[in-house]
């Protein structure tokens, strides 16, 4: 016979387990614990007082000096480069001045030379209102030996004599109107006066 059928009945089920609040409250309370232990590890190990940081300090001390001290001679260097650049042009225009004088003289110098030649009567004969203006006439230099000046009616080849001397010493002096002739016979330069 057969056995009557039993129903099969399931195992009974484990007992639910208990809620676990006390993970709730756990974890962060563990991770409190490992930041606060990492943070009190930072804490005592300062960065400022290790090798490296120290080092770095140095450098940095040395790098700032160097950039100080180059600021300060380059201030130098603009300062010295603007009083040389005043100076250059208190220079220069010092220099276009004296330029600017030396030229003026140059020219006041080359006009009187150039009157002194127009009115020099150097050894020869010359007439008067032609060759050499009217005028008085004087030695450029003290006679030291004898010489002769004479002057004549000019177109007489000297023979209407107006006056006329042979010195041999002094500054021989001579006024000279048109229509006469002058010779100089090595008394040196007659100037005008």
């Amino acid at each position: 016979m057969t056995e009557p059928a039993t129903a099969v009945q399931p195992p009974p089920a484990a007992p639910s387990p208990k809620p676990r609040t006390w993970l709730r409250w756990a974890i962060p309370a563990a991770t409190l614990v490992v930041g606060i232990g990492i943070g009190a590890a930072a804490a005592t190990t300062d960065p400022t007082s290790s090798e490296e940081y120290q080092a770095l300090e140095q450098r940095l001390d040395t790098e700032e000096k160097r950039t100080a001290s180059a600021q300060e001679a380059a201030e130098r260097a603009g300062n010295n480069a603007a009083a040389a650049s005043r100076s250059a042009a208190q220079q220069a225009t010092e220099l276009a001045t004296r330029e600017r004088l030396v030229t003026e003289r140059e020219q006041a110098v080359g006009a009187v030379e150039q009157r002194i030649a127009e009115t020099s009567i150097p050894n020869g004969i010359w007439t008067v209102g032609v060759d050499v203006e009217p005028g008085t006439y004087r030695t450029s230099a003290a006679l030291t030996g004898y010489c002769y000046w004479g002057i004549y009616t000019s177109g007489t080849n000297g023979d209407d004599i107006i006056e006329n001397d042979g010195p041999t010493g002094g500054f021989p002096t001579v006024t000279l109107r048109e229509g006469q002739d002058f010779e100089n016979g090595g008394c040196g330069t007659f100037v005008k006066q």
